[in-house]
């Protein structure tokens, strides 16, 4: 927040230096003035901030000693990350405590992977489900096809049937026609 703060001002005394160029001295030395209070007040908090940083390096590191003989008084076996993270939370209760983290932990896991199982099953059993519903649709459609393929079938049949009879009646019909001519 203090830093767009400052960059605002910033751009604040460099539009006014453009804006004011060559008017008038007062003005001029006034920018100047601000420029250096400016760029001192940054060079301070830049220092500011490193020493706040230093301190807070200084501050962890006492921490984590305090927290390595905690460890050492409870002969607590507790990995980096763990102990990373009892420093940042600068609970030293916990160490003592490290057994039942522990088991809290595994029964967590174990939990997560019973709901994963369980979830996995779920999906596994709407799969199935979908499945059966798209065999029990692909019968029903198989089963009407059926019935279209014995009614194509049979007019196919009839419709042969029809031809031959046709076939039969031309030739009848070319006979009556020769002999009508003959005639």
């Amino acid at each position: 927040m203090v830093i767009f703060f400052f960059l605002g001002l910033e751009k604040q005394i460099n539009q006014e230096e453009d804006e004011f160029s060559g008017d008038n001295e007062q003005v001029s030395a006034a920018l100047r003035i601000r420029k250096t209070q400016h760029a001192t007040t940054i060079h301070m908090l830049v220092e500011a901030l490193a020493e706040f940083n230093a301190e807070q390096i200084v501050y962890k590191e006492k921490c984590e000693e305090r927290m390595q003989k905690v460890v050492n008084i409870a002969k607590a076996e507790i990995s980096n990350d763990q102990f990373d993270e009892l420093v940042s939370q600068g609970n030293y209760s916990a160490v003592f405590n490290g057994n039942i983290i522990a088991e809290t932990l595994e029964a967590r896991s174990t939990l997560q992977e019973v709901q994963d199982r369980h979830i996995e099953l779920m999906k596994l059993e709407k799969s199935i489900q979908d499945l059966r519903d798209m065999f029990v649709e692909m019968a029903l459609l198989v089963e009407k096809q059926g019935d279209i393929l014995n009614s194509i079938e049979q007019h196919v049949l009839r419709a042969g049937e029809a031809a031959e009879n046709a076939k039969i009646e031309t030739k009848k019909a070319v006979i009556y026609t020769s002999k009508a001519r003959m005639v």
